[in-house]
């Protein structure tokens, strides 16, 4: 799976608006829906209290949508506005205008003791406070509501990535939500994987909102997920030989970790034969740990490393084997 940075991720949705005509109404209505799905599965909805902090850029139009969808299906919902409704522009606003039609009950966010009773009182939290696009520190009243979502030890669900987390770094700015689960969408962002951010974010979500697949594979995003590989599968007419040799020349008297690991990690990988020549004196330990390495013991200095009295048994060894590997300890 690819990972966006936050410049990225803005391409993409410029990108799904502009040349595939998808508004963003609907972008943010897939989103919310998005989160909603999340919500109903992990914790239910019908005859649940939710509280929602909503900030008035596009995290909390997100917001607006859940809250909508919440109510629609039998929750009990009730919003916070941080900021002035009179920024509210674009998406955002027409769907705090769709949630103000509706019998949901509604603040414009005051203070810490005005909000208290619902967070107390409520099943879980929603927080879309800050999106990704936060570059400065969190203070003042989004710190006191970050610090009392915190506090309140009910489910939290975010959106797109905790609020006071930088989308491409992960880093705290300030202060930071400490979800249980996140909900992001499109692909995952830097910040969502990179610590603090991913153990901020709880049990991740990577949604669709509707992109074509080949959106998402754009070349210009280059970081991506690294996905370890199955072992191959072995054919029932072969034997350990036919997957491998390889020969590690390592280790000292002070060093015994580091020729072990090297040895045992050609065989966790599907190889056939790992055959390790360390100094004598630390061979009978070794082969104490790793059953399954072939110990081919070496004449030694007196410090314990590999004496040059080796090289022709190794150089005549190294031709029976496929590769050679030197140095590790």
């Amino acid at each position: 799976m690819k990972v966006s940075t936050v410049a990225e991720m803005r391409n993409l949705d410029k990108g799904a608006i502009e040349t595939f005509k998808i508004p963003d109404l609907i972008l943010m209505e897939n989103a919310g829906d998005a989160v909603y799905f999340v919500i109903n599965n992990e914790f239910g909805i019908e005859g649940k209290r939710f509280t929602i902090f909503c900030g008035i850029g596009n995290n909390g139009g997100d917001g607006f949508v859940v809250a909508r969808k919440l109510h629609s299906i039998g929750g009990q919902v009730k919003v916070f506005l941080l900021g002035d409704k009179a920024k509210l522009t674009g998406c955002a606003k027409d769907n705090f205008d769709m949630i103000s039609a509706l019998p949901i009950d509604i603040h414009e966010f005051s203070s810490v003791e005005q909000a208290q009773s619902s967070v107390s009182h409520c099943d879980a939290i929603v927080d879309a406070v800050f999106g990704t696009g936060l570059v400065r520190d969190v203070g003042g009243t989004y710190r006191e509501v970050i610090e009392l979502i915190n506090q309140s030890q009910k489910t939290v669900f975010s959106i797109d990535i905790p609020s006071g987390v930088n989308g491409d770094t992960g880093q705290v700015m300030g202060c930071a939500v400490s979800a249980d689960y996140t909900v992001t969408f499109g692909l995952p962002k830097r910040g969502n994987l990179l610590f603090p951010g991913f153990d901020l974010c709880g049990k991740l979500y990577v949604t669709h909102i509707s992109f074509s697949p080949s959106h998402y594979n754009a070349d210009t995003i280059r970081v991506e997920t690294n996905d370890p590989l199955p072992l191959p599968q072995r054919g029932e007419d072969t034997h350990k030989g036919s997957y491998g040799k390889v020969l590690f020349i390592a280790g000292s008297s002070n060093y015994l970790g580091a020729p072990y690991f090297s040895a045992l990690s050609f065989l966790k990988a599907g190889g056939g034969l790992s055959y390790l020549a360390s100094p004598e004196s630390i061979t009978n330990f070794l082969a104490t740990k790793g059953s399954e390495i072939v110990f081919v013991p070496q004449k030694q200095t007196d410090n314990g490393a590999l004496s040059l009295k080796a090289k022709d048994q190794l150089l005549e060894f190294s031709d029976t084997v496929d590769m050679v590997i030197m140095g590790p300890g």
